[in-house]
């Protein structure tokens, strides 16, 4: 997955800060929707810098669309699972215990796990 973003500031020889901003849902049209779906604040992230880029120039990052995927399911899909095994296996109160053991361990273990920076790939021309 490729996206557009503005580079914000160095952070070291290696990495950088990027400002992405997140486009509405009207799809930049807010006249037709009557104007209640501007994009919020820029959404502000850190990223490889192998190309060199510096603050204020617009650049290409990549992401990996598997690991994007992979982690919406297990944020998304995996407590939902839980709770209908949990529901079926001993009824509601099952099913709430391991739909929120579910979501705590899925926190513990996106706060333990290394974090995958996107990458700098094309810093943007001008023209």
């Amino acid at each position: 997955m490729t996206q557009t973003v503005t580079v914000s500031r160095i952070l070291d020889a290696q990495t950088a800060e990027i400002s992405i901003v997140r486009p509405g849902a009207c799809g930049k049209n807010c006249a037709a929707c009557g104007g209640l779906c501007a994009p919020g604040a820029p959404l502000v992230a850190r990223a490889r810098n192998p190309v060199g880029a510096h603050p204020g120039d617009r650049v290409v990052v990549e992401t990996s669309s598997k690991e994007v995927v992979g982690l919406a399911a297990l944020v998304y899909l995996l407590p939902v699972v839980l709770f209908f095994a949990g529901y079926a296996a001993g009824g509601a109160l099952w099913g709430g215990i391991a739909f929120f053991a579910c979501l705590g361990g899925v926190v513990f273990w996106g706060r333990r796990r290394r974090e995958s920076l996107p990458i700098i790939v094309e810093i943007c021309s001008d023209t």
